[in-house]
This record gives structure tokens, sequence and C-alpha cells, in this order.
């Protein structure tokens, strides 16, 4: 009870410096010709939080389903080499049942995918799985090679590397990874952890979670970054390893759009907003970390629309098939934010006609192609002067 005293006194102590800085701002700022109302925090350069010496960032139940994808993609990956996987063991992964998992203390982490995916998308991976593990049998039984309306397993250009695919020419480890990134991650961040039912002006953000050392509004903004897939530690150059699923990408993006720089400087600030109880700043960095994680997927879709041009012109069929199937996984991911600018119809015209009919990738066209792109660029105007360097 004491700490509990002690860390509200704390609060208070921080609430009326913080109200004096504002005083002595307001002050200054009615004696200036500037105009500008900006709330200055002191923002720390890293995803560093303290309490009395003690780190308030924690989420390890993000970094556990990162984890479990990681261990999924890779038994996917099976069948692209022409091995089989068994639809149980993928069931048994989503659900985390039956100690599935190479690393023991995932099977013992009481966490899981399923539970988390956007609902309406669970029985699609559920027929993924289903449908992989047949065409592996299959593929280990006789040897196909992929063709339109077959599915098998096709070689990307000459290197060597095989994808297995079904009969539209989707890969199933591009659907099933992208996929969920999007379906979990994604769907987590936009409408789980960044709700006002999580981080919201009138939750209680002054006591903390029993036996730890934040808040619960907090540990709900830690809880997006986690998703995130970057280090607390970060920024900096970061190794191949540390950048994890969408913090690769973020990565991608940099150069042209900023994403890294962006969704760092929302998240830290964000939550620098919420440790001083400045709702209006916290409000604000979440409408830009919805607005950049949008801009970023939007992107990378191109950036593979780009590449698969370049295959469609070599004749690269396999290569064609690779790119095609992560745009499609990134568009799909397109619909899960509630602030989304593109519309659904959009996203459903791009995957079932410019992705060829009804998702067939072995029915796209360039004009298909760049039809999509315009339709991104259109929804997305800060893309277009960079689309073709994406």
């Amino acid at each position: 009870m004491s700490s509990q005293i002690s860390f509200k006194r704390e609060k208070q102590m921080r609430k009326l410096a913080f109200l004096y800085v504002l005083i002595v701002s307001f002050a200054l700022s009615s004696c200036s010709d500037d105009d500008g109302d900006d709330v200055s925090l002191d923002v720390p350069d890293t995803y560093n939080f303290t309490r009395d010496g003690s780190s308030t960032v924690s989420f390890t139940g993000q970094t556990n389903r990162l984890d479990m994808l990681s261990e999924i993609k890779a038994y996917v990956q099976n069948g692209d080499q022409g091995q089989l996987v068994e639809e149980q063991t993928l069931l048994n992964m989503f659900a985390n049942e039956n100690a599935p998992f190479s690393d023991a203390d995932l099977n013992t982490s009481g966490k899981q995918l399923e539970s988390k995916t956007f609902s309406p998308d669970i029985a699609y991976y559920k027929d993924l799985f289903d449908q992989v593990a047949s065409a592996s049998a299959a593929e280990v039984a006789s040897p196909t090679t992929a063709s339109a309306g077959v599915a098998g397993r096709i070689e990307r250009g000459t290197s060597g590397k095989f994808i297995l695919v079904d009969e539209k020419g989707q890969e199933f480890t591009q659907l099933i990874e992208k996929g969920l990134m999007g379906s979990v991650f994604l769907y987590q961040i936009y409408n789980v952890y960044l709700t006002d039912a999580r981080i919201g002006d009138d939750l209680d953000n002054e006591t903390l979670v029993e036996g730890k050392s934040y808040t619960a509004v907090e540990h709900h903004w830690d809880e997006a970054f986690g998703y995130w897939g970057v280090p607390i530690d970060f920024p900096g150059t970061l190794a191949d390893e540390d950048r994890r699923f969408w913090a690769n990408y973020s990565y991608g993006r940099e150069s042209l759009i900023g994403s890294v720089t962006k969704l760092k400087n929302a998240f830290l600030t964000g939550r620098t907003a919420i440790a001083n109880d400045v709702n209006n700043i916290k409000k604000e960095q979440r409408d830009i970390l919805y607005q950049e994680f949008e801009l970023m997927v939007a992107a990378t879709v191109i950036h593979y629309i780009n590449d698969a041009v370049s295959d469609f012109n070599g004749g690269d069929q396999g290569n064609l098939l690779h790119h095609l199937s992560e745009a499609h996984a990134f568009m799909r991911s397109l619909r899960l934010s509630p602030e989304k600018a593109i519309s659904d119809d959009q996203i459903n015209t791009i995957l079932n006609s410019d992705f060829g009919t009804d998702g067939d990738l072995w029915t796209v066209t360039l004009n298909g192609l760049q039809t999509a792109k315009t339709t991104l660029t259109t929804v997305y105007p800060s893309l277009a002067d960079v689309a073709d360097d994406l």
C-alpha cells in the first residue's frame, strides 16, 4: 500500500511540475509573436521508460507470439522443400496445444495466436493449413511442377529455391506468414491496444498493475509497440535478425517515406505523454501510428507490385508468384484499420481483379498491376512521387 501511495504522490508532483511548465510556456508564448502551442515533453531516444529505477516496459506476450509465427513460418517452409507439412501440427501451433514448439518456453507461455487473430480470418487460416498439408502430401507422393490450375512447387528464377503454391499460384508460406502479421499483429495494434478501451482518457492511469511497475494504460501502449517487432533500444542500425516482421518492412520503407522514424517518434512521444498524463498528445500520436502503419503497408504492396512487373517482363514465373503472394497478403492487411483511407471495395477489386481473376495469380496482367498501383497512389497521394522507387 505504501508503494502505491508513493507512486500516486509521485504522479501528483509530476503533474504539478508539468502544470508549472505549461503556465510558464503560456506566459512566454503570450508575449511572443510565435503562435505555436506545442507542449514540451522530455522524450527519450529509445523505448526505455523507468519508475524508481525499474523498467516500466513489458511486452513478453507479444514477443512470444512473434516467436510462434517464426516457428510456424519455418514449419510451412518444409513444403517449399518438398517435405510433408501436417495440418494438425499447424493447428496445434496456432492454438498452442500439445507442446508443438521447439522452444519449450513457448509451449508453457499460456499465449497463442488463434485467440488474438481477427475472428473472421480464423477459418481462412485453418483452411490454408488444410490446403498446404494436402499440397505437400501430394508433392511428396508425386512431385509436380506448379502450373495454371495445378498446385505444386515452382522454382524462383534459377536460384534453386522452390515455393509450394496452390492451384491459383498463391504461395502458402507468404499467405500464412504475411497474413498473420496482419490478422494478429496489426489487428491487435489497431483494434485492441490503441483503442479507447485500452488507452482512453477516462481510464485509471494512476494505479500500478498489481505486482508490476507500470499502469494498465502504459502497459497497453507497450503491447502495441511490442507487435511492431523492434527492440526497445533502437534506433540505430539494426541487424537483420533484429528487424522482426513489421519492423523489417518499416526499415525497408524508411529511405523513401521515413516509416521507422515516424513510427518511432509516435511510439516514444505517445508513451511519454501517457507517463505525464497529456492526453491530447497521446491521441495525436495514436493517430500518427494508424496513418503511418497503413501507409507503410500500402507502400510495401507497391514495392511488391514493382517486383512483380519486373518478374513479368523477365518471364520469371516463380518469382512473379512469390512477389504477388506477398502483395496479396499485405493487401489483405489494409482491411484491418478502423481508420483506413482505402475502401473495402478498392481492396477487393485489387485482390480479385487486378491481382488476377478471383485472385488467380496465373491470370495477372501488366495492366492489372498498373491499375492496382494507380489505385494505391490515388488513395495515398504521398506515395505517388516515390511509387516507382519503392
